[in-house]
């Protein structure tokens, strides 16, 4: 019998980590654009990884890639199909349907990446949205800026990280805001051919904001978690850190599942994950977005440290036609990941709190800044400088620690 393959598609050295310690061994097939693996190095990155079965470089991005992967990969055993990144998320769920596998559907897939569509798929569901508009130059943008006081976001059509992600609320404010909204540079992550992103123009909407992780089999939830968000301050909607669960009354958790599950019907999606991110206004729950993938910045951890339960072993049991665990139906702790982010300048150097960082019990702690190096205020979550993870038995506990563990790194800069 031939080997089961799970196929990965995209890379993060985070999913193949999770493969290669899972109990239950598969090997994988990453499929990843050219530019990024030469870039990343890929090739270095995963050369001691038993768990790999090979590194395919494929141009997987461009139309009609995942049926032109099928038809080289069809002679595999493959036993499930996985996107490892958002922009993998519309060829895995075309592949895992060539394959006759679980996935999302190719068409959810493709409404979630585009934040255009999405917003009039579910708008006619009955789902509250923002107003928004397709924008091409800066003029309509200022001609909808004048008709809609109160503030406007400038964001891509379909990129990740908050890249070009820009909040104006002052009309003479929009051209610069225009400017830096068009710099949508990824580096690394993202190959180098021209990337075509369309720009949307939408309502500020005030309010607290959240985010819904699902595990979803056959267009119902089997898991959900509410994870609040905490922001950097300024126009830039960087995540400075997430709780896990969110410290909400169980009315609003119930809200925030509820709409979650009428964007998932909206859209059509099958089975795997989604995050789902929500702002609470005055007027209701307006969605800002929704991923059909695992959330970023740790939340998938915090996820499983605050529930005990192993949601990215049966997520891939799920695609693979398995049966999972039952999830817990509440948490039996809080988990919080902090961001840390410097400024505009050369760094001197950073202290760190190491007597702080015991008190909290904090883990996972990690810098990527050295001394000299020039940092800038996030505009997106690239531009952070590193994270730390905490965990607590109580609300109070989490919203102690959710303060002090902001004073545990202090970045001094050199003077200009």
């Amino acid at each position: 019998m031939k080997e089961p393959i799970i196929v990965l598609v995209g890379f993060t050295l985070a999913a193949v980590n999770s493969l290669q310690n899972m109990e239950e061994k598969y090997r994988v097939l990453i499929i990843e654009e050219p530019d990024v693996i030469r870039k990343r190095n890929i090739d270095t990155l995963i050369k001691n990884k038993d768990v790999i079965y090979d590194l395919v470089s494929f141009e997987y991005q461009k139309s009609y890639a995942p049926d032109q992967l099928f038809s080289s990969l069809q002679h595999l055993n493959v036993v499930s199909v996985a996107p490892a990144v958002e922009y993998a998320t519309t060829c895995a769920a075309r592949l895992a349907e060539r394959f006759k596998l679980p996935g999302a559907s190719f068409g959810a897939s493709l409404i979630l990446r585009d934040k255009s569509v999405l917003r009039r798929v579910t708008s006619a569901y009955g789902v509250l949205n923002p107003l928004s508009q397709s924008v091409t130059a800066f003029e309509e943008a200022n001609d909808f800026m004048m008709n809609h006081p109160g503030g406007v976001v400038l964001k891509p059509s379909n990129r990740q990280g908050s890249v070009g992600t820009v909040i104006v609320h002052e009309l003479q404010d929009l051209h610069q805001a225009w400017n830096q909204s068009q710099l949508r540079d990824e580096g690394v992550m993202v190959p180098d051919r021209v990337f075509n992103s369309e720009t949307l123009i939408e309502e500020f909407v005030v309010g607290k904001e959240y985010s819904v992780e699902a595990l979803i089999k056959d267009s119902k939830m089997v898991f959900s978690n509410v994870t609040q968000k905490i922001l950097f301050s300024g126009v830039r909607p960087v995540e400075q850190g997430h709780i896990v669960p969110a410290l909400i009354d169980k009315s609003l958790k119930e809200a925030l599942i509820n709409q979650t599950q009428k964007v998932i019907q909206a859209v059509g999606f099958e089975n795997g994950v989604v995050h789902c991110e929500w702002i609470n206004a005055d007027k209701g729950l307006y969605l800002v977005e929704c991923a059909g993938r695992f959330a970023g910045d740790g939340i998938v951890e915090l996820i499983e440290r605050a529930y005990d339960y192993d949601l990215v072993k049966n997520y891939h049991r799920l695609l693979r036609n398995q049966p999972i665990d039952l999830p817990p139906e509440v948490n039996k702790r809080w988990a919080l990941v902090h961001f840390y982010a410097g400024r505009d300048g050369e760094l001197s150097r950073a202290n760190i709190g190491n007597e702080l960082l015991k008190q909290l019990d904090c883990f996972n702690f990690s810098l990527s800044v050295t001394e000299g190096q020039k940092t800038n205020c996030p505009s997106s979550s690239w531009d952070r400088l590193g994270s730390v993870m905490v965990l607590a038995d109580t609300e109070e506990s989490i919203r102690f620690k959710s303060l002090e563990v902001t004073k545990t790194v202090e970045f001094v800069y050199k003077d200009i």
